[in-house]
């Protein structure tokens, strides 16, 4: 009789893992942006969805 080889699915702990360094990269990136325009202001390039009080919550829910 032949034992039964056991096997984990990981599938979901990898996009898991996948997911949180996507969502990482972008809210490091947000605040990056968001520390620029601190220095320098003129980084919003007369967007309004890249102004500062847009993009500083984006950050911080992303981390």
């Amino acid at each position: 009789m032949e034992l039964e080889k056991f096997r984990y699915d990981n599938k979901i702990v990898k996009m898991f893992a996948y997911a949180t360094i996507l969502w990482s990269l972008v809210g490091m990136l947000a605040g990056l942006l968001a520390a620029l325009q601190l220095v320098i202001p003129a980084l919003n390039f007369d967007i309004p969805y890249t102004s500062f009080g847009r993009v500083r919550p984006i950050h911080t829910n992303a981390i």
